[in-house]
C-alpha cells in the first residue's frame, strides 16, 4: 500500500487543483492493483474568518485591491485546464472549520475522498455554505456519511471533535507546515504546492517499488 499525505483548506483553490491532481495519480495506481491510502491534514488559510456567509468577491477586493479579479481570472484559467469549474461570481466567503470537522468524521468512515471534493465543489463551483448547518447535512447526506443522533449538530466548534481538530492546527502551526497545500507520498520528502499529476504519480510509483523490494 501506498500512503500519501496531504495538506488542505477546502477554501483554498490551490488545495482544490492539488486534490484533484492527487487523486487521479491515486487512481492511475489504484487501476494498476496498488492500493493508495490518502490522509488529508486540516488547515485553515482564514482562520479569523466569520461563518456568517458573505460574497467571496467583495472580501477578496478588500485584500487584493485592484488586483482582485485579475487573480480571479487567473485562477479560474489555472483551474479550468485540470477540468475544474470555478465560480467567483457566485462563492460564499467563510470559515472553514466545519468542514474540516466533517472530513474528520467522514475519514473515520472511509469516506474523505468524496467529501473532500464535495466540499471544494460546493465552494468553489455551486456557490454553498461550507460552514452551515444544512449544506454540510445535505454534503454528509450525498456522500454517505453517518453523522449519528446528533446529526450535524456533532459539528458544532464545542464539540470533543472540535478540541481534537484544533489540537491538530494547532501542531501544523507549530511545527511551522506553510500555507497549502503540502503533499507527502510515503517516506519521500515534503512537496510544497499543487504538484503536477506526473509528479504525484512518479512519487507514489517510486513508493510502491521500496514496499515490493522490501518483500
Amino acid at each position: 500500500m501506498v500512503k500519501a499525505d496531504m495538506v488542505l483548506d477546502v477554501i483554498c483553490v490551490h488545495s482544490y487543483i492539488g486534490y484533484t491532481r492527487l487523486v487521479r495519480a491515486a487512481e492511475r495506481m489504484r487501476a494498476q492493483g496498488t492500493d493508495v491510502a490518502i490522509t488529508f491534514r486540516p488547515y485553515e488559510i482564514a482562520p479569523a474568518a466569520s461563518d456568517s456567509p458573505q460574497p467571496l468577491m467583495p472580501v477578496l477586493e478588500r485584500m487584493l485591491g485592484p488586483y482582485a479579479a485579475t487573480q480571479a481570472e487567473i485562477f479560474t484559467w489555472q483551474a479550468a485546464r485540470d477540468g475544474l469549474e470555478l465560480r467567483y461570481d457566485r462563492a460564499v466567503a467563510t470559515g472553514s472549520f466545519r468542514a474540516h470537522l466533517l472530513i474528520g468524521r467522514a475519514a473515520e468512515q472511509g469516506l474523505a475522498e468524496p467529501v473532500v471534493e464535495r466540499l471544494f465543489r460546493a465552494h468553489f463551483t455551486d456557490g454553498l455554505h461550507i460552514a452551515g448547518e444544512p449544506v454540510l447535512r445535505a454534503i454528509a447526506e450525498e456522500c454517505g456519511v453517518d453523522l449519528g443522533p446528533g446529526g450535524a449538530g456533532t459539528l458544532a466548534k464545542g464539540s470533543e471533535e472540535a478540541d481534537e481538530l484544533r489540537g491538530q492546527l494547532h501542531r501544523l502551526r507549530r511545527h511551522g507546515v506553510p500555507a497549502p497545500p503540502v503533499f507527502r507520498i510515503g517516506d519521500g520528502p515534503i512537496l510544497l504546492g499543487a504538484q503536477s499529476e506526473g509528479v504525484l504519480y512518479e512519487a507514489m510509483a517510486a513508493t510502491a517499488r521500496t514496499v515490493d523490494a522490501a518483500f
